[in-house]
């Protein structure tokens, strides 16, 4: 619905018949305007682009690599060198494709990059950033392969005579210098995902190109600095719970990635390419001719006895089967499914992930570091001997390091709806693992006449953890003895593959959440009962993610709540009809007592203080809530002369206001939203706060409305939310709850939303809206002496007010002239008070750790 809505008169233009003669020339002329319009916006980015695609017609990498004698002469290397004319045209591997794969690769990578940065820090800073990284990464990355050779280094030795092409540096090298001009957001992604390509393809892959690209955007990073000028941005900036999940998500993938570009690429050299080959089939390793004749010549075997070569060969030949193909990929499919669920903040997917990069650095660190060291000769030299455990090194601490990264950062993933089944997946999990090992077990004791060579006790005992381990870890020439067939051979082949498949099938119903596979009946109830209606404001933030729920014996009744070290502290007052609320309230307050919890009513109506009196309960003010009645709201009077100026001067400068949904917003504007919201969380010096304040996973929400400011060119200047309260499933009131504004906005932006938003629910007839209470700020002093909570209260919003502004945010609410509802806090207890105000401040800041929380509550105590 738009705040304003122009209807058809009779005046109205009629849109033209499909025989108008001008139509055509309008659409042909608007598309001419659109082109030029794209045209003149992406100089740099399609120059470049028409300089690569010409220049491969030209070399022929449309349709095939380019000739040796091209690569030679332009490619970035050393041997090239020696037959180069200039060694100025090293230069030249920045402009021409090794292929028609990175042909399309580059151009996309140049249209899509280059043209977002020049956009955004226009042409001449791209101009710069483009050569710039193109000339230091070539230079810089030549001589680095020069000092490696110079000094014997393995890899530079091996990449000694690649002559490479490498056309996406400058690109991805021109959108890391404009990340820089970037609001925190989109800074964050870019060089977050950027860095983690590029070092997969490193460590994975090897060839130099990837070096040159790390280099590129290392110094676009540099010189975006340069160029901004933005010195007091370059430290680390926090980032909300969505964006965390977000950049976690993305890293768990590309680490899950890394292992396959390993079986992709043509003759892997990168430092991690041994661990990415441990995820290979490598079976059968030789022929089954050559093993049969080597032993019909009793030729020696120093893990093979001759006598059982043959045999042995015909066994390992059978496994390269389908089982085995699904044991080496299962472990990155049940990574890529984690990093899809830990982007909706599941905590099951993080433990997943967690587990599963453990997992992969202690396979890495055994089959990669352990058994080598303990099982075969060292005969390299010294310096071999180095690289060779700095690699080891290297394969044992990625994945070691995704997992203590994820593990640090599990206060962003809530439990959620998947809480319940944690427990019973670890234990289906644990349970199915030990049964299949145990089948297997049984199998091959039952079935020991089968195995090549002969098996005894102990060897089966070792050899069933390595069921479960891809067969690329094991290697070759450690796999023991191997079944010739029929059940002991099933269960030899499929335990491990049937394990991990438990593990992922398990993770995908474990982790789904309402809306992904079916509606959750808890959530599902309470909504139903918020539609027909329940006294107060915040009963939409019942349903919001982290509550739990108490329901009454009929189930018509509910009390959501969150458990912070035992204490219940509830989300509002319980949702019911008015004349049940003693009712429930005191059924919820002996359910608590029944498990141990002490029950804490949060922001409720004042007027309920009778009823906790009566109860014998104490009650406490925590706000104020203020409310206004479209009905008889004008602006009219001294008092509104700020509102009035800023909706004039919001008219003036183009701004108009829309009502919307989430669901209904332009991909761009969603985006837009994204950034403003992480600018604020950026700019403060405390985490992002929850419990009762809503953020970007609430908007989306299908009854939250939205109200933004938007321009003449629809750039998002502002942002606010708003919660229905309904009533026999009608919406009559709004309750506003997340306000953003962009910081070079106009003066007076949220003031002209907010007016807005009250012309369009006086159209709309409801009854009331509600701009909420600011938490921890009252409009007035209370009267008698303050006791120990209320001392931790106030004290607790003297300390976030520079961050968060809770005062400052009540002083703007009373530009609006509303009528003030105190809201209270009621407890049974008052020797709990510290703990409930540990309690309370641990629930709108959970990063915070306990100790801080109890050391603010004893400072004021």
């Amino acid at each position: 619905m738009s705040v304003e809505v122009a209807e058809a008169g009779p005046g109205a233009s009629t849109p033209p018949t499909p025989h108008d003669p001008g139509r055509a020339r309008r659409v042909m002329a608007g598309l001419a305007t659109r082109i030029v319009t794209f045209v003149s916006a992406r100089p740099v980015s399609l120059t470049v682009a028409l300089s690569l695609i010409v220049l491969a017609f030209a070399s022929g990498s449309v349709t095939h690599a380019p000739s040796e004698r091209l690569r030679d002469l332009v490619g970035a290397g050393l041997d090239p060198f020696e037959d180069r004319r200039s060694w100025l045209l090293v230069f030249g591997s920045v402009f021409v494709a090794g292929g028609p794969t990175q042909l399309v690769l580059a151009v996309i990578g140049v249209l899509v990059l280059v043209g977002a940065a020049e956009r955004r820090m226009g042409w001449v800073r791209t101009v710069v950033a483009y050569l710039v990284t193109a000339v230091v990464a070539t230079g810089v990355g030549v001589t680095v392969q020069a000092l490696g050779q110079a000094v014997g280094e393995t890899w530079a030795l091996e990449v000694a005579a690649e002559s490479t092409l490498h056309p996406f540096t400058p690109a991805l090298g021109t959108i890391m210098a404009a990340s820089a001009f970037f609001g925190p957001l989109w800074r964050r992604r870019i060089r977050l995902v950027g860095f983690s390509v590029v070092l997969a393809f490193v460590l994975y892959d090897g060839h130099p190109s990837g070096l040159y690209a790390l280099l590129g955007a290392l110094v676009g990073l540099a010189l975006g600095v340069v160029l901004a000028d933005r010195r007091a941005e370059r430290g680390w900036l926090r980032s909300s719970h969505h964006e965390v999940r977000r950049l976690a998500s993305t890293i768990v993938a590309v680490t899950a990635v890394g292992p396959v570009l390993t079986l992709l690429a043509r003759s892997p050299i990168g430092a991690l390419s041994p661990l990415g080959m441990l995820f290979r089939d490598v079976l059968p390793g030789r022929s089954l001719s050559a093993a049969c004749a080597a032993a019909g010549r009793g030729a020696p075997d120093r893990h093979v006895p001759p006598v059982g070569a043959c045999a042995r060969a015909a066994a390992l030949a059978g496994i390269d089967t389908l089982p085995t193909v699904l044991l080496s990929l299962l472990p990155l499919v049940v990574l890529l499914v984690s990093a899809w669920y830990l982007r909706r903040g599941r905590r099951l997917a993080l433990d997943v992930a967690v587990a599963v990069n453990g997992l992969l650095a202690v396979f890495a660190g055994l089959y990669y570091v352990v058994l080598p060291v303990t099982t075969d000769p060292v005969v390299d030299r010294p310096r071999h001997v180095v690289e060779r455990v700095v690699l080891a090194a290297l394969a044992v601490a990625v994945p070691a390091a995704v997992a203590v990264g994820l593990f640090l950062l599990r206060r962003h993933f809530g439990i959620g709806a998947e809480g319940a089944r944690r427990p019973r997946y670890a234990f289906v999990v644990v349970v199915s693992g030990l049964v299949l090992a145990a089948t297997f077990a049984a199998a091959g004791w039952a079935g020991r006449a089968s195995f090549v060579p002969a098996i005894g006790p102990r060897t089966l005992l070792l050899d069933v953890p390595e069921r479960f381990v891809p067969v690329g870890f094991v290697g070759l020439t450690r796999i023991g003895p191997v079944p010739d067939g029929g059940v002991v051979r099933a269960a030899f082949e499929w335990v491990g593959p049937l394990w991990w498949l438990v593990v992922l099938v398990g993770l995908v119903v474990a982790a789904a959440r309402p809306g992904d596979v079916r509606p959750d009946a808890a959530r599902a109830q309470v909504r139903e009962i918020v539609h027909r209606g329940t006294p107060g404001t915040l009963s939409h933030m019942a349903l919001w993610e982290g509550n739990q729920y108490w329901f009454s014996a009929d189930g018509r009744a509910v009390v959501a709540h969150r458990v912070v070290a035992g204490i219940a502290i509830t989300t509002g007052e319980p949702l019911c009809p008015a004349d049940r609320i003693p009712e429930v309230t005191r059924e919820f307050a002996r359910w608590c007592d029944d498990q141990g919890l002490t029950p804490v009513f949060y922001s409720v109506r004042g007027e309920l203080t009778p009823l906790y009196d009566e109860m014998g309960w104490a009650t406490l003010p925590v706000g104020e809530e203020t409310v206004l009645h479209p009905a008889t709201f004008a602006m009219t009077g001294k008092k509104w002369q700020d509102v009035r100026s800023s909706i004039n001067r919001a008219t003036k400068n183009g701004i108009r206001a829309e009502w919307t949904r989430y669901a209904d917003l332009r991909p761009a504007v969603a985006r837009q939203i994204g950034e403003i919201s992480e600018q604020w969380v950026a700019e403060k010096n405390l985490p992002e706060m929850g419990f009762t304040l809503g953020g970007v996973d609430e908007l989306k929400d299908p009854d939250v409305a939205l109200v933004l400011a938007l321009d003449e060119d629809d750039s998002v200047q502002a942002v606010t939310s708003w919660l229905p309260s309904w009533s026999d499933g009608e919406v009559v009131g709004w309750t506003l709850d997340f306000m953003r504004r962009r910081p070079d906005s106009m003066n007076g932006v949220m003031e002209f939303v907010i007016a807005s938003s009250a012309l369009a629910m006086k159209e709309q007839g409801v009854e009331f809206l509600s701009l909420s209470a600011a938490p921890l700020a009252t409009s007035g002093s209370p009267e008698g002496p303050a006791t120990q909570t209320e001392r931790v209260l106030t004290f607790l919003g003297r300390v976030l007010e520079p961050a968060y502004g809770f005062q400052t945010l009540l002083t703007f609410k009373k530009k609006f002239q509303p009528e003030f509802v105190p809201l209270v806090m009621a407890f049974p207890d008052p020797v709990q008070l510290p703990a409930i105000g540990t309690a309370l401040g641990r629930a709108y800041l959970p990063d915070l750790s306990v100790g801080a929380v109890v050391r603010l509550v004893r400072t004021v105590v």
